[in-house]
């Protein structure tokens, strides 16, 4: 996963049944799969926007598992 470019984030975000508008969230702020592994529920929240507490533990806890 550290090696995924965006499309290939976004793609596994879909894959986790992921809300759609998590992926665009995804996308706009170009996060990779290196970026991705060092997210957490702070950064999904405040640097990401994502305000919903379970989209955020949803997202965290599909990170936890790859």
């Amino acid at each position: 996963p550290a090696l995924w470019s965006v499309s290939e984030v976004i793609d596994w975000l879909r894959s986790r049944d992921i809300d759609e508008n998590v992926c665009t969230v995804f996308r706009d702020h170009e996060v990779s799969g290196d970026v991705l592994l060092a997210l957490d529920v702070d950064i999904l929240k405040t640097e990401l926007g994502i305000s919903s507490l379970g989209k955020r533990l949803q997202i965290v806890d599909a990170i936890a598992e790859l």
